[in-house]
């Protein structure tokens, strides 16, 4: 069998996970007799209509054949095998000589999204040759034209906390569950990403900024970036009465990095500083930043990861550090609405006088509930 060519083919990510998912659960199957008994010429396609990025298996069966092929009318793509029966794994870019994706198109309310490629089935008898035409119904995606997003949300946290020293020492050990209040807008226009967003709890809250532009066109949709990052964080839940050092002072950091960009998607890693009012800290972190609501492309998925490590204090083994780990996923349920689950790590060190006393603190917590979109 021959395979067909290769080409450069911009995948859509997430979106494309999600329809190949849904086009293999309860795929249907569309039948069709080219000619009929008793030289007959049986094409069966599942499924019926293949998602854009995805696949259809497509069976001819002529009883009487030496060979059958399918072909593009315009020769990029053949599938060929010898004998009555011939299986092919056909794509959705069959017959394509374009890379990039191609979309639906709406006219006067109405929307057309699904594409008939056509193709040509060859049936070979003793040199003798017949040639049918079916279509191939492709599926196309709606251009996504959102830019902008507001997302409002409460979480429980389920919380565990501890502050000990070196020598093993509790000054703090406890777990508990209290809400979280969060809201977030975005702006995605493709040469501009940006993500505003805030959280409050009974003794925690804070705020970021994030934003991208782009410097340079790489590709299709992509491009190379700038990006930057401003933090603020204000927590009550140190036990600064047991010890000096510890402070309830608001923390604050500021980054600046390279990034990768695509519409409603960013990755960056960054160099910086961080100081809580007593210090300042150098920083080095990496944000990826993924709203399924403003990609070229919808998906029913928004994604946040965020990972920083700041680090100061000694030259060589830095006893006075900070590091967070957080990851926010969303994922849409009905129209407009998401359920929203989180995971956060924050760990941090502070230095004494006597090392064998030195602080450190940790803070795990699970986050479970629903946040309500708005976008244009």
């Amino acid at each position: 069998m021959n395979c067909p060519s290769k080409r450069l083919f911009l995948s859509v990510g997430l979106a494309e996970f999600v329809a190949l998912t849904l086009q293999g659960c309860g795929a249907s199957t569309s039948g069709v007799d080219l000619t009929p008994a008793p030289d007959q010429v049986e094409v069966t396609i599942t499924p019926s209509v293949v998602q854009a990025g995805g696949y259809a298996l497509v069976k001819v069966v002529s009883a009487m054949a030496d060979s059958i092929s399918i072909e593009s009318p315009n020769g990029t793509d053949r599938y060929w095998d010898s004998g009555p029966v011939l299986h092919a794994r056909i794509g959705s870019e069959f017959g394509d000589t374009m890379p990039g994706v191609q979309f639906a198109v709406r006219e006067r309310g109405r929307l057309f999204d699904v594409r008939e490629k056509p193709m040509k089935v060859v049936v070979c008898r003793r040199n003798n040759c017949r040639e049918f035409y079916r279509e191939l119904p492709v599926r196309l995606p709606e251009r996504n034209e959102r830019s902008v997003a507001i997302t409002g949300g409460w979480s429980t946290a389920f919380t565990k906390r501890a502050v000990t020293s070196r020598d093993k020492s509790v000054l703090l050990k406890e777990a508990l569950n209290h809400a979280v209040w969060n809201l977030q807008a975005e702006l995605a226009t493709g040469r501009v990403n940006a993500r505003l967003q805030g959280f409050y709890g009974s003794d925690e809250r804070g705020g970021s900024l994030d934003v991208s532009r782009e410097i340079k066109r790489i590709g299709e949709g992509m491009s190379y970036g700038l990006a930057m990052h401003v933090g603020a964080t204000h927590t009550e839940w140190l036990p600064t009465d047991r010890s000096s050092v510890l402070s309830k002072a608001t923390a604050y950091r500021a980054s600046i990095g390279p990034s990768i960009m695509i519409k409603g998607l960013t990755a960056s890693s960054q160099i910086g500083i961080y100081t809580d009012g007593q210090e300042t800290l150098q920083e080095v972190s990496t944000f990826l930043s993924l709203n399924g609501g403003l990609t070229e492309v919808r998906s029913p998925v928004t994604v946040t990861v965020e990972k920083t490590f700041a680090f100061g204090g000694e030259p060589m083994i830095p006893r006075r550090q900070d590091q967070l780990e957080r990851l926010t996923v969303g994922v849409d349920l009905v129209h407009n609405f998401a359920l929203r689950l989180g995971m956060t790590t924050h760990r941090s060190a502070w230095p004494t006088q006597n090392e064998a006393s030195d602080l450190r603190a940790s803070e795990i917590y699970y986050t479970l509930g629903g946040q309500y979109t708005i976008s244009w």
